[in-house]
């Protein structure tokens, strides 16, 4: 006994697979390429340097040594007081001192 001639069944079943094999490939061939890296900036002379983050390039390069420079030292505390305190952008809207008062009673 011969199977139907449109055995669906089999054609989906078929189909099913050429979709995932379609996919597997499509995945393979996206992720295949490696991202583009991002450019190191240059350091540009024209730029104000911050003497701060000179002071502590050269606490890193003297590693143990800089528990014990009085200059390293004070350098972090300033760093730390830079990086935990609040400063609002220049453009900043200042707030009211007030909430507005409702006229609503």
């Amino acid at each position: 006994m011969r199977g139907r001639l449109l055995n669906l069944a089999a054609i989906a079943r078929a189909i099913g697979f050429a979709l995932v094999a379609a996919a597997i490939i499509a995945a393979t061939l996206h992720f295949r390429e490696t991202p583009p890296r991002m450019e190191q900036r240059s350091a540009d002379p024209a730029a104000p340097s911050d003497p701060l983050s000179e002071e502590l390039k050269r606490c890193q390069v003297l590693a143990a040594q800089a528990k014990d420079d009085a200059a390293c030292e004070a350098a972090w505390a300033e760093n730390r007081r830079r990086f935990f305190t609040y400063q609002p952008a220049p453009n900043a809207v200042a707030a009211p001192d007030a909430p507005p008062k409702s006229s609503v009673r």
